[in-house]
């Protein structure tokens, strides 16, 4: 009988120890917001499903006539949406299967971020015959970037460190590649600091107080928006990129937000990935 209780006993504990390394396992990459308790401070004011062949989508751009261009993270592929009629309108392949993260559309050039830092410049990417070419820099898949803005007073492109910079786990880096010399800036031209009084209640390690999933600069007042997929949240940065305004998006809305994207006139569009449902495309007001 001995025998017996003393195996019970440690079936229960090999249980319990299991379930306590998968707990903290989850805790580790998935963490709780605080704001999730806050009054909702959003609209919706029209959702879009997407098809399944952007279930995986990880970046949005504006490019007029109330159409997105869209692109996944596995095919090297830029979709056009259009939003009046809910449909795609148009395929235009690029460069084989790659984690690409976000796009940015400069006139009638697209660029895409893929996740190890590598800029892909798709010229005339509307016509029978774009032509691409791509530009690697000192930034790896160990930075993880997802966030791609277009500085158009600047003509430059801005690229967020999502995970971690290399050496410094209290800020992450927002690097400028320029688009007259396609290369990258070696210093970060802007940082948001994880110890910034607006993150203080994030109750995560430091590193993971703000990981950006998608960054654009407001059409008409110039603010940074920073957006969060974990979290999920969006963060309100000024032109010198002070944290001045950061809101909790509810898990049942946000489900994985990953792309962001303002019309000319100021109207904001965020995209989902599907995450088990269908991903989709909102257009929300921010109060």
């Amino acid at each position: 009988m001995k025998m017996v209780n003393k195996i019970a006993t440690l079936i229960v504990v090999g249980v319990l120890s299991l379930a306590g390394i998968i707990l903290f396992g989850y805790n580790e990459f998935v963490t709780i917001d605080e704001l999730q308790d806050k009054p909702v401070e959003y609209e919706i004011v029209t959702k879009w499903q997407l098809p399944e062949v952007l279930d995986e989508v990880s970046g949005i751009d504006w490019i007029g006539a109330n159409k997105l261009a869209c692109i996944q993270d596995e095919d090297g592929v830029i979709f056009i949406f259009n939003l009046e009629t809910s449909r795609l309108e148009q395929k235009i392949k690029f460069a084989g299967p790659g984690d690409y993260e976000d796009i940015r559309i400069v006139e009638n050039t697209a660029y895409i971020l893929r996740s190890d830092g590598e800029i892909f410049e798709v010229r005339d990417y509307l016509s029978n015959n774009p032509k691409t070419k791509s530009y690697s820099n000192f930034l790896t898949e160990d930075q993880n970037l997802e966030s791609l803005a277009w500085d158009k007073s600047n003509e430059r492109l801005l690229l967020a460190i999502k995970d971690k910079e290399p050496k410094d786990d209290t800020y992450k880096g927002i690097y400028q590649f320029s688009l007259n010399r396609k290369e990258l800036q070696k210093k970060p031209g802007y940082r948001l600091y994880m110890e910034d009084s607006l993150l203080k209640d994030r109750k995560t390690k430091l590193h993971k107080k703000l990981e950006p999933s998608a960054l654009a600069i407001h059409p008409v007042n110039n603010s940074f928006y920073i957006l969060d997929g974990r979290a999920p949240q969006l963060v309100i940065a000024d032109s010198d990129m002070k944290l001045k305004k950061r809101y909790a998006l509810r898990e049942d809305d946000f489900a994985q937000a990953e792309g962001l994207t303002f019309s000319k006139n100021g109207r904001i569009f965020i995209s989902n990935e599907g995450k088990g449902g269908k991903a989709n495309i909102l257009e929300v007001i921010f109060k």
